[in-house]
């Protein structure tokens, strides 16, 4: 009798002791190995982004610059790490919660031109993408009229010929500013219609859709 009591008391103790390593584990993944998952998978997010908003840069350079007007053109960016294309990861699922990213089209400078007798606006175009990163630090990237910024840092300056400069911009009429948050994607489609002159500079007129 006392025998088949001790030998139900040391299955107790065993599976009471596997519990217990299997919660410390559990703990210690939750603790250590999530998030220095979470930092690689926001870091890489971090550089992707910003390497798409680079090629955004280039390809709008390379419509103006061959004059290459009523084509549609489009360029996408990745708002998380759940998004990103190049990251893999097992969970992908579990960073939708962890991390997000917001994307901006908005106006900056204004100028007004006189286009055949009819007073057109035209803005800088400003995108501006701004993270949510749960493990990672935080990035703001700026797209400022042909200029392109990280952390108020300028890393890729606008475009100037000579004297001139030639700025991207859009009819404030015709392009509506757009915000888009989230863990999927965000497609821009842009268009130049034509490049105008303003004083010394040019105008590169695009016209754009954020969605």
């Amino acid at each position: 009798m006392k025998k088949n009591a001790d030998s139900g008391l040391s299955e107790v103790v065993s599976v009471a002791l596997i519990l217990t390593v299997l919660i410390l584990i559990i703990v210690m993944w939750v603790l250590i190995a999530f998030p220095i998952m979470g930092t690689n998978a926001e870091q890489v997010h971090n550089g992707d982004v910003f390497l798409e908003f680079a090629q955004m840069k280039a390809d709008v350079d390379t419509v103006w610059l061959s004059n290459s007007t009523g084509i549609t053109r489009q360029a996408v960016f990745t708002l998380s790490p759940a998004a990103d294309r190049t990251e893999v990861t097992i969970f992908p699922n579990l960073f939708l919660a962890a991390s997000f990213g917001t994307i901006t089209l908005t106006y900056g400078n204004t100028y007004d031109v006189d286009i055949e007798g009819v007073i057109e606006t035209y803005a800088d175009v400003n995108l501006i993408y701004t993270s949510s990163n749960m493990y990672a630090e935080e990035i703001e990237i700026i797209y400022d009229g042909g200029t392109l910024s990280q952390n108020d840092r300028v890393i890729l300056s606008g475009s100037d010929s000579g004297s001139r400069r030639y700025i991207v911009v859009v009819n404030t009429a015709e392009v509506r500013e757009t915000v888009i948050g989230g863990s999927g994607v965000a497609t821009l489609n842009y268009r130049l219609e034509k490049i105008v002159p303003s004083g010394s500079d040019y105008l590169c007129v695009f016209s754009m859709e954020l969605r």
